[in-house]
Order: C-alpha cells, then sequence, then structure tokens
C-alpha cells in the first residue's frame, strides 16, 4: 500500500525513498505480530507456526524489539521529521488499541464506540501511515496526503471487522482456528451487537460462557447466539460503510493505475474469505 500510493505522484511509480518506507512500514507490522502472539499465546500464524511455538517467547519479544529497533534506525537515517511523526503515531495508537482490548477482555463490558476506537487504533493506525508516508513519498500535498490517510483509516477499520467476522463464521481450513477471538476473551462487533440486542437473561448466560472460557464444543452456540440476536447483520452493516468510505476517498486521488489498485485492494478486504 505504501508503495502504490506513492506511485500516485507525477512520476507514476515508487522511488527509492518510497522503497525505504515501504521497508519499515512492514517491519513495524512485523514487530507488532510476533509481540501479539506472545500475548496472544498463539500457535498459528496464517496457517504457519508462530514464533513463539518455534522458539518460545523470550527469543520472540526479543526478535520484535529488534524489528521495532531497526524501524527506528531506517527512520531516522531518512533524516525526516514527517516520517518520524507518521510511524511514532501509529506505533503509539496500535499500542493503545492492544491496552483497550487487553482491558477490556477482564471485564467484558466492551461497547460498539469502544471497538470501533479500538480498531481504529490497533489496526487501521496502520494502514493509515503506510498510505501517509507513501504519498509524501510520491510529492502529494498535504490534503491529498491527509486523503490518503483517511482511505488508509478506513480500510483498515473494513479489514479487522471482516477478519473478526471470519475468526467467527469463516472456514476453519484456513490458517487461523475458528472462535480464536471467543477462546481469548476477546469481544468483537458481531458479539458486542448481539449481547446489546439480545434478552439480558441470554445475555448474561453467553457472557458468562466467554468469562470460564469457550470451549470448542460451544463455539457453534455462540455464534448461532450472534446469528439469532443480528450481530453478523450489524457487522456486515458497518463493513460496508467503511468500504464505501475507503473508495469514495480515492475518487479525490490522481487517476492513475495505482488508484485503480488501491480501489482493488479494499473490494479485496471485504470479500476475501481468509
Amino acid at each position: 500500500m505504501t508503495l502504490l500510493a506513492a506511485s500516485l505522484g507525477s512520476e507514476g511509480k515508487p522511488n527509492d525513498d518510497a522503497v525505504r518506507a515501504a521497508v519499515i512500514v512492514e517491519l513495524l507490522h512485523e514487530a507488532t505480530l510476533v509481540h501479539d502472539d506472545v500475548v496472544d499465546e498463539a500457535e498459528m500464524r496464517r496457517g504457519w507456526p508462530s514464533l513463539p511455538a518455534k522458539f518460545k517467547n523470550k527469543v520472540s519479544v526479543l526478535f520484535g524489539d529488534y524489528m521495532l529497533a531497526t524501524v527506528l534506525s531506517l527512520t531516522l537515517e531518512a533524516r525526516d521529521l514527517d516520517w518520524l511523526d507518521i510511524l511514532s503515531t501509529a506505533a503509539r495508537r496500535m499500542s493503545r488499541g492492544e491496552l483497550l482490548q487487553a482491558a477490556r477482555s477482564r471485564t467484558l463490558n466492551m461497547t460498539e464506540g469502544d471497538y470501533i476506537q479500538m480498531i481504529s487504533d490497533k489496526t487501521a493506525a496502520l494502514f493509515s501511515a503506510a498510505c501517509r508516508i507513501g504519498g509524501l513519498c510520491s510529492g502529494l500535498g498535504r490534503e491529498q496526503v491527509d486523503i490518503l490517510g483517511a482511505y488508509g483509516e478506513n480500510l483498515g477499520n473494513a479489514f479487522q471487522i471482516k477478519d473478526d467476522l471470519l475468526d467467527l463464521f469463516g472456514d476453519q481450513g484456513l490458517g487461523k482456528p475458528l472462535g480464536g477471538d471467543l477462546k481469548q476473551r476477546k469481544l468483537t462487533l458481531p458479539l458486542i451487537t448481539a449481547l446489546a440486542n439480545a434478552p439480558p437473561r441470554d445475555g448474561r448466560r453467553v457472557r458468562a460462557r466467554i468469562r470460564r472460557g469457550v470451549r470448542r464444543s460451544e463455539i457453534r452456540d455462540v455464534t448461532d447466539f450472534i446469528r439469532t440476536n443480528k450481530g453478523d447483520l450489524c457487522a456486515m452493516d458497518y463493513l460496508d460503510r467503511f468500504h464505501r468510505s475507503a473508495q469514495d476517498a480515492l475518487t479525490s486521488l490522481p487517476d492513475l493505475p495505482a488508484r485503480q489498485a488501491l480501489w482493488e485492494i479494499t473490494d479485496f478486504a471485504v470479500e476475501r474469505d481468509k
């Protein structure tokens, strides 16, 4: 996404600065995934054994820290304060989003507003930063860089909601155990909305089940509860809104092949099955 955003300038292709920026963004992304897998005690990452599963937590945390240190070093080498501002803001927001999720998983009282704030920070912040920094590399003006940031923010929100739907209703053979969020007591949008819509007695029963830990054999009961109380439909409505907002933002950017590619990425993010 950084390279595509960098292809919206007058040259129509990414320059050397854009390649450096893309590497920095991906290192930041990978570092957060490694740390997430440690925190979540995840054994798999997209169908492959996670780093903690292979090398234990100590090595994984140190490796994630090393990648973060490399991000800082490469950013300083660029000698661009705008890069530093964008990336440090993204890193701070991503940490804040994870902290909010951890806090709410203890109390099981996340609202729709809390959820949107959480995914905006933990996921959309990185999408937005990737697009912003690419726009800077392409020489776009501040207004267009801000538009790219808004595009990335909306796309990131849509991507995370789709991920959360796939965790509950996806294909178990796609590299991620079904119901993983439930087992980790993570409240995602479909469940949050279903709990708000359900009769109080049913909601208390499901909360109690999540609090003590959802067993594999109970996941189907929870997903049926979500469907009965329209949690999946509400999540799809949010998904459609963020999808449309992301593509609406693109219409203000130069009409180049890179813009079409960003448009198609947005469709893929909401239509994918894994």
